[in-house]
């Protein structure tokens, strides 16, 4: 039986030794400021003591983190070993334990409430904080994103453990509701305080690419490089800096960061797919050939398409199947996620998901007009596939890329006209963009 102890940020942990809670507040440090190994220290941690049920939990949010089947049932069987642990732990730890099984059930805005409920009760809980603010980047909610770290602000004041990662966790909420300056100064404040800090410096890099700043981009990632280059996030990093090379049409060092930092290790680990095959999908619409690269990236992420798990990864999927022409795979994932997605996964694939694959499927397909009809209405509601809006403006660039191709002049004028007013600096890469298509559909016309 446990007794009571107090973490690092002074919030109640119930543990059978001392150890095991100093071997989890470096795990949960490791998991906020993504460096280090947070899965090995969560395992040192369960190893010092069995009884440390929070750490368990930590356990089962990481293997959540994977949004893959096999990460689920990775979860539902930590979370098994701990039936009945929320009436022998704390309340903490209850509604931790509330939080893993909803989200590994598939309920994800209820894994959520149970953790914003946590914090009202520990505000300095830093792990719902993190795990809370995650959850609402899948889930696309870009208020709560920021907001949930808003309502604890007031319990860390400047000096105090974690004060640092608080302002990279509001910061990222900030530059997603578009206040750009605050998130700025927060991410630096971050940075300042710990250099080491990456969802700071992905903060940052987002404050960036949304201003259209892809000078200053370039120049911060390649100097604090060294910072967040061992990091397990390390290529959304690299990704970021492709983003912008390939704004300022600079085709050969995204090619090359491609190959190097982005998909040299090949890594089958989903947080790393999306971002390669977002990559691929946008070089070939500036009109780079990626079929070779799209061959090999289909075939890392064939063994993971299984059942439905979390959309966003499907519909990245989708995009690596069609630059590789393998369009039965891409119907086999469509019809997956008609049959099977339950829960959270469900609400999403009807409110937008569904439309977004058929529309990237369609355009892959050589089918222009068929792909804007899909997703010209779902602009405003496709935040709820999850992501980023930097992420998510994949679709403005697909949409554009089909109107040009499609011959819809005036759309396309209409979707450039809009980009350039939201972001000036993105005016020649826009241009490009709708020229390259234009040429793309004369071709077709021409064979």
């Amino acid at each position: 039986m446990g007794r009571p102890f107090t973490d690092r940020w002074g919030v109640p942990v119930q543990a059978a030794n001392e150890q095991g809670v100093i071997l989890l507040d470096e795990a949960i440090e490791a998991l906020a400021a993504l460096a280090g190994d947070p899965v090995a220290g969560a395992e040192e941690a369960v190893a010092a003591d069995d009884e440390l049920v929070l750490g368990h939990i930590y356990r089962a949010y990481l293997s959540l983190y994977g949004t893959s089947a096999q990460g689920v049932a990775s979860a539902r069987r930590i979370l098994k070993r701990l039936e009945g642990a929320g009436e022998r732990a704390g309340e903490r730890e209850a509604l931790h334990l509330q939080a893993a099984r909803s989200w590994a059930s598939g309920e994800w805005e209820a894994a959520a409430r149970a953790l914003e409920r946590a914090l009202l009760r520990n505000p300095r809980d830093l792990l719902a904080l993190k795990v809370a603010q995650d959850l609402y980047f899948f889930l696309g909610n870009r208020l709560d994103l920021r907001d949930v770290a808003a309502r604890v602000l007031p319990a860390w004041p400047p000096g105090e453990p974690g004060w640092g990662y608080v302002q990279g966790v509001y910061a990222f909420g900030l530059e997603e509701n578009a206040d750009y300056r605050q998130a700025e100064s927060r991410a630096r404040a971050a940075l300042h305080h710990n250099p080491r800090d990456v969802w700071a410096v992905h903060a940052l890099a987002h404050v960036f690419e949304m201003e259209g700043s892809q000078q200053e981009g370039v120049a911060f990632l390649s100097a604090s490089a060294r910072d967040w280059s061992a990091s397990y996030f390390a290529v959304h990093n690299w990704w970021h800096r492709a983003l912008y090379h390939l704004e300022l049409g600079e085709i050969d060092q995204v090619s090359a960061l491609y190959d190097g930092s982005i998909r040299g290790s090949r890594s089958t680990e989903w947080l790393d797919i999306v971002d390669a095959a977002a990559l691929l999908w946008r070089l070939s619409l500036f009109g780079a050939d990626v079929t070779e690269r799209a061959g090999r990236l289909a075939a890392d992420i064939d063994p993971l398409v299984e059942e439905p798990v979390y959309l966003f990864n499907d519909w990245h999927a989708v995009m690596a199947f069609g630059l590789a022409g393998d369009h039965a795979r891409i119907e086999r994932v469509i019809d997956a996620n008609r049959r099977q997605a339950a829960g959270t996964n469900r609400a999403v694939a009807d409110r937008a998901g569904l439309a977004l694959l058929e529309g990237f499927s369609a355009f892959a397909a050589g089918r222009p007009g068929r792909a804007i009809d899909l997703m010209i209405d779902i602009r405003a509601r496709a935040n709820a596939v999850g992501g980023s809006h930097a992420q998510r403006d994949i679709i403005d660039l697909t949409l554009l890329a089909a109107a040009a191709r499609a011959g819809r002049h005036s759309l396309a004028d209409a979707l450039v006209a809009e980009r350039v007013a939201r972001k000036p600096s993105a005016a020649a890469a826009a241009r490009q963009l709708l020229t390259e298509n234009a040429r793309t559909a004369t071709a077709g016309l021409a064979g």
